[in-house]
């Protein structure tokens, strides 16, 4: 689906329908466009480039989806390849979704093949406070990309919050393993650091690049986003500090708790050892055995078998084995 938006400063932002007066729209030295295609085929890629003069080596990256966000520089404009993230708590599942972005001096593409609700949310507040547009495209992409980096931090507040409901658990005696959520949460903070770390790379690049695309002001914005950037890599980097952490945390109550078995399993083996000993010894058929014909030999028998039980009972205590 392909929306074009067309801002002149006599008429305002509107609407246009027909793709084939981008050209004519652009030949206006006023003129500010905004195409927003989501999903878009074949047949209206090769409009948009040749109505917009787009290098097909870029189109080729919007088709063969890139990994990691990048930023090109083709003269007349700027390619822009960045990504932001969807979550879905109940399976702890990062998902990738990219954003592709054609920046010229009155224009600005953006091409992604999955519903991105934060341009519906720019789309509504540009149209509805159309002096933006005047701003020029820069202020377009500073917008896009600030609500895109924004984007990623609901998602970390929902990892933070998964992340100290498993610390509970850790420590929460007969709480389930969190070790499958552990692993889990540790993937989707590699992944998002995949894109993240790139991401800041490639707005570095854009602010400190000597081009024309782009005023001064521009790039006093674009160094908000930057920081932004910044923060995300560095939160990521803890969450996966923390993650490891709790990992180790847990191998060692899972080694603690089966240190704890193998006492009292020692602690068991020991008496009954003991007590079995005593049972053998007494219970061996010689003749001559001065216990075997005692009217108490019996009683004997028991009560040695309880205090030596009760002896190694006291001595596993004090040790705190028990």
């Amino acid at each position: 689906m392909l929306s074009l938006i067309a801002y002149e400063p006599k008429s305002g932002a509107k609407q246009v329908e027909d793709l084939t007066s981008i050209s004519d729209l652009l030949s206006s030295p006023d003129t500010i466009l905004w195409l927003d295609a989501l999903d878009p085929s074949k047949q209206e890629l090769a409009l948009l480039a040749e109505e917009f003069g787009l290098h097909p080596l870029a189109m080729e990256t919007y088709l063969s989806p890139h990994p990691r966000p990048r930023v090109d520089e083709y003269g007349e404009y700027i390619f822009l390849a960045a990504h932001t993230v969807g979550y879905n708590p109940d399976d702890l599942e990062v998902r990738l979704l990219e954003l592709d972005l054609f920046v010229g001096k009155r224009y600005i593409v953006t091409l992604h093949k999955d519903e991105l609700s934060f341009l519906s949310m720019i789309t509504k507040r540009w149209m509805t406070n159309q002096e933006l547009f005047a701003e020029g495209t820069g202020m377009l992409l500073y917008d896009v990309l600030d609500s895109l980096v924004d984007s990623y931090f609901p998602v970390l507040d929902e990892m933070n919050i998964r992340l100290d409901e498993i610390e509970d658990q850790i420590f929460e005696k007969g709480a389930e393993a969190p070790i499958t959520q552990i692993f889990h949460l540790k993937r989707g903070l590699v992944l998002m650091r995949q894109v993240a770390a790139p991401l800041r790379d490639a707005v570095n690049t854009l602010i400190r690049r000597d081009q024309t695309l782009l005023s001064q002001r521009d790039i006093t914005y674009l160094r908000d986003v930057y920081d932004h950037t910044l923060r995300i890599v560095d939160v990521l980097d803890t969450y996966r500090d923390i993650l490891t952490s709790a990992l180790d945390a847990y191998l060692t109550v899972i080694s603690n708790q089966q240190n704890v078995v193998m006492k009292q399993l020692t602690v068991a083996a020991t008496v009954l050892m003991s007590v079995g000993l005593i049972a053998g010894i007494y219970g061996m058929n010689f003749v001559v055995m001065p216990e075997i014909h005692w009217r108490f030999g019996y009683p004997y028998a028991l009560g040695l078998m309880a205090v030596v039980s009760g002896v190694l009972l006291y001595y596993f205590k004090r040790v705190k084995w028990l």
